[in-house]
């Protein structure tokens, strides 16, 4: 038998969803890491392994595999030929690759006009109008995704430094990331060398929460970041007459720092990213 795939790849995992040819679901699982321009052969490594998972898990052969059609939304597929070279690696008998942010459009506001700020680990702006999908940001941690969590840690290390060296005053927070590194700037960026998106990530909650409590660098730096999704959301696109979604982990925390025309134009997704990849899917490999 064929079967649908859908899979939703990013910094800190990804997710696959699993169903027959009339979209009807019948597994699913998550697995590792999966952005392509990070890691190539370890995303391809964990998206197989959570295919392969989906199908155990719906008590479906893995010989069924070879069958099935995928629409893969990843993460660094947006530039460089990692999506070429993946395309042409996949046991599958169809499969087609987007960038993440198409498949998480799809699923929130479904196949209409709007647009959608998607801000995790990474962040991506997308929207869909009468001229097709537009996509802005998404361009890894290291020269954008702005407002992202990757993004903030990286400038919170980058501010413990300058306060370290003297060129900034320090506050609780750049002292105890500090505390964290033995009071050492060679050890921080040692050990940020080594470091993935995910790992930057893992300072948010407490930039965040450094913020909430007034801390000065914490104000400072969500308040960069905010008008950075602010300026984002209004170059991809917003209407306020137009569905407008909100998205990912630090997405509702931005929210509440932006004027009230996109508070109030706000909606709840339709659905989430799998079953956006999964609806692109059903259109383009499944049962008419």
């Amino acid at each position: 038998m064929s079967y649908l795939i859908g899979v939703d790849g990013g910094g800190t995992g990804c997710r696959v969803i699993l169903a027959d040819m009339s979209g009807h679901v019948v597994g699913s699982a998550k697995g590792g890491a999966a952005n392509i321009a990070t890691n190539l052969a370890k995303a391809r490594a964990n998206i197989l392994a959570a295919i392969d998972l989906a199908f155990d898990n719906a008590g479906i052969n893995r010989a069924e595999i070879a069958n099935s059609s995928a629409v893969l939304g990843l993460a660094g597929s947006n530039f460089g030929s990692y999506a070429a070279d993946l395309r042409v690696n996949l046991p599958l008998k169809n499969n087609h690759i987007v960038n993440d942010s198409r498949i998480t459009l799809e699923g929130a506001i479904g196949a209409v006009d709007g647009c959608i700020a998607a801000i995790g680990t990474g962040s991506v702006f997308a929207a869909r109008d009468a001229e097709g999908v537009r996509m802005l940001g998404g361009w890894g941690f290291l020269l954008g995704d702005d407002g992202s969590g990757a993004a903030l840690g990286r400038d919170m290390l980058k501010l413990t430094i300058l306060a370290a060296d003297g060129m900034r005053p320090h506050s609780e927070l750049t002292r105890e990331t500090l505390d964290q590194f033995g009071g050492r700037i060679e050890a921080i960026v040692e050990t940020a060398g080594t470091y993935t998106p995910r790992d930057f990530g893992q300072f948010a909650p407490r930039i965040v929460a450094a913020a909430a409590a007034g801390d000065e660098h914490g104000v400072a730096l969500m308040a960069h970041h905010s008008a950075l999704v602010r300026d984002s959301i209004d170059a991809v696109g917003f209407n306020p007459d137009k569905p407008f979604c909100i998205l990912g982990g630090l997405g509702p925390i931005y929210l509440k720092t932006l004027p009230e025309k996109y508070q109030n134009a706000v909606h709840p997704p339709k659905g989430n990213a799998l079953s956006g990849a999964l609806a692109m899917a059903k259109r383009r490999f499944g049962d008419a």
